[in-house]
């Protein structure tokens, strides 16, 4: 425990990724209770199932289109200047939201398009967001760093929703959409007291060249492909049990409200658990570490399936959250420290589509098929599938290590 406590004030003892941290998280709680806030409003608008989708997708698509061409910009522009440029126009986008729902001027079409471009805001925002961490610290604690960033956003993701829910009830919608133009502010603030991020000089083909050299990167024989199988599989085959939390606590374990959000809370806190474990004591080889974790997360999912009762599920859920968390914070670890700084915003935000989509395609293909196979055998299949596509992978471990020592990154 000393010593986990001890490489924990390491990585805050960096004073400039600390106020990083601060600024981040305060921004991150301030997403997820417009998250909340969105949907909700999208409820009163409408009462629809359909728009709830619509209006989901309209974040998540433009994500998508656009992601690729952010990683490039990340590599391309200043980091620190393409955050707050575009932090600032997510303040202007969440303050619109509020305006127009307190003065009564919403409607299901603008809150669809305010939406969408949220998401297109997005998909520049995260290259760069991700691609500017190793400019805060010290090299030898960029793993820990990685892990803080991703315990930040798993806590987020729990009190965002919860801050959300209070806000809506107390105050109202609008006030959820304040509340997260504030937070924007806050990280804005924050940013102004960080440090440039240094670009590296080099010569610029075309946009679409240079897309492509960072797409070989990550496909086919790329030294990083054998990486993104993993963190696509996971995100597919593993990842989307957390969408299916509700029919496993009342239609498997016979529960109500109260059984889904031990199961939600415990999932969640393995994440944290688990982020917070490899913050305290980075890996040294993270891609064993990735095999580790993986390999961790298909056991975990399949003993969840199987629990007999709603407490071992509990359990089994925590070991799940603790094992996704090690997914991301080894493969981001992995990256982030592997990568060569000309090409870290373009594959950083290839994974960031990686994580991002694959839980959304995952759970949707288990939707489809639970409709005949049943929940439980659906997901079961997923984490088979996962193990044995490891066990392929791990026949050439040693192959995937070379290809990995063939880049040659640069400093931040």
């Amino acid at each position: 425990m000393a010593d986990a406590a001890q490489g924990l004030r390491a990585v805050f003892g960096e004073t400039v990724f600390a106020r990083y941290v601060a600024g981040n998280a305060v921004s991150l709680v301030g997403s997820w209770t417009q998250r909340v806030a969105v949907g909700w409003l999208a409820w009163e608008l409408e009462g629809s199932p359909f728009w709830l989708g619509i209006v989901a997708f309209a974040d998540l698509f433009p994500t998508l289109l656009v992601g690729p061409f952010g990683g490039l910009l990340a590599d391309r522009l200043e980091r620190r200047g393409i955050l707050l440029t575009t932090q600032s126009l997510l303040a202007l986008q969440s303050l619109t939201l509020a305006v127009l729902t307190l003065t009564g001027r919403m409607s299901i079409s603008v809150l669809v398009a305010t939406n969408a471009v949220q998401g297109l805001l997005v998909g520049i925002n995260q290259p760069a967001r991700l691609a500017y961490i190793p400019t805060l610290v010290r090299r030898r604690r960029l793993a820990s760093a990685v892990a803080v960033n991703s315990v930040v956003f798993n806590v987020a993701r729990i009190a965002g929703p919860a801050l959300g829910g209070l806000l809506i009830a107390g105050f109202g919608t609008a006030a959820a959409f304040f509340a997260n133009t504030a937070s924007y502010l806050v990280f804005i603030l924050a940013l102004l007291r960080l440090p440039l991020a240094r670009q590296p000089v080099r010569p610029r083909g075309g946009w679409f060249s240079e897309l492509r050299e960072g797409m070989a990167l990550v496909l086919g024989r790329g030294a990083l492909a054998p990486v993104f199988t993993m963190v696509v599989a996971a995100g597919v085959l593993l990842r989307p049990v957390a969408e299916f939390l509700p029919a496993l606590a009342a239609g498997v374990h016979g529960g109500g409200a109260g059984a889904f959000a031990l199961l939600t809370a415990a999932l969640g806190g393995g994440a944290v658990g688990g982020g917070l474990w490899l913050a305290s004591r980075p890996p040294q080889d993270e891609l064993s570490a990735l095999f580790g974790v993986q390999l961790a997360g298909g056991a975990a999912l399949l003993l969840l399936l199987a629990s007999p009762g709603l407490w071992y599920a509990v359990a089994a859920a925590f070991l799940c959250g603790a094992a996704f968390a090690g997914i991301g914070v080894t493969a981001q670890s992995l990256l982030q420290k592997r990568v060569p700084v000309v090409f870290r915003g373009r594959v950083l935000a290839l994974y960031g589509l990686a994580m991002r989509s694959g839980p959304a395609i995952g759970a949707l293909l288990a939707g489809t098929l639970a409709e005949g196979l049943g929940l439980r055998a659906t997901l079961a299949a997923g984490g088979l599938l996962e193990l044995l596509l490891l066990g392929f992978l791990l026949r050439r471990r040693r192959q995937f290590g070379r290809r990995l020592e063939t880049l040659a990154p640069g400093t931040d």
